[in-house]
């Protein structure tokens, strides 16, 4: 496999997300981080594994968007909570975020939830076709073993001479753009990335990130969080 081939299988496409700089059009398909902007009239705020009421992270309208990974290719909206205590329970989020998820838009209604300590603004999307996975964190076995290939008998550097770009921001689809080493489990998929954001006034743990996967055979989500 050579350099060419290896980087058209490596890179994903993705949606990144630009925070505010424009007039929010307060519709249905805009996206929001600080906020949730739509829910069905019987929705109620989720309550973490404590009981207590979680924070609306962000609304990220998928069903609107040029790209959508295929695990969620059927749902049109994505609800995002956190717990408030998220950083005392890093080890194991389970039970200290929710996603509702909406396969039509028929009956949603506007809400004004926003997310406390955060100032919430309306996101842009773009789609990008060159996101790639670092080195340490979500690489095919397979393709890794090509890439090391191609370091011995030819002298190249990964970062140099086949990775593009990861793109560390708010996105849907691509790879999650580590700060540590990482990986998940494959029975799961990389749907979406919410990052610290000092426009939003959002500062994960330390500058770090929030990453959500999904298993459709199981229907079961599951997120990891790192930082500097």
């Amino acid at each position: 496999m050579d350099i060419d081939e290896l980087k058209e299988r490596l890179m994903k496409k993705a949606v990144v997300f630009q925070t505010g700089g424009f007039r929010p059009t307060n519709t249905i398909g805009e996206s929001w981080i600080g906020a949730v902007k739509w829910k069905l009239p019987d929705d109620t705020l989720p309550k973490d594994k404590d009981g207590s009421d979680m924070l609306p992270l962000a609304s990220i309208f998928t069903g609107y968007l040029e790209f959508i990974p295929e695990p969620i290719s059927d749902v049109k909206l994505c609800n995002v909570y956190i717990s408030k205590n998220y950083g005392e329970h890093l080890l194991d989020l389970t039970g200290y975020f929710h996603i509702q998820t909406y396969d039509s838009i028929d009956g949603l209604e506007v809400c004004t939830w926003e997310c406390e300590g955060m100032k919430s603004f309306p996101l842009k999307p773009e789609l990008v076709e060159d996101d790639c996975p670092q080195w340490d964190g979500g690489m095919d076995p397979e393709l890794e073993d090509a890439v090391i290939e191609l370091e011995d008998s030819e002298g190249i550097d990964y970062y140099e001479d086949i990775h593009t770009k990861n793109y560390s921001t708010h996105k849907v689809g691509g790879y999650p753009a580590y700060i540590q080493a990482g990986d998940w489990d494959k029975k799961y998929e990389f749907i979406l990335q919410i990052s610290s954001d000092g426009k939003a006034g959002l500062n994960i743990v330390d500058g770090g990130s929030f990453y959500f996967f999904y298993s459709k055979e199981l229907n079961k989500w599951d997120i990891q969080c790192d930082f500097y």
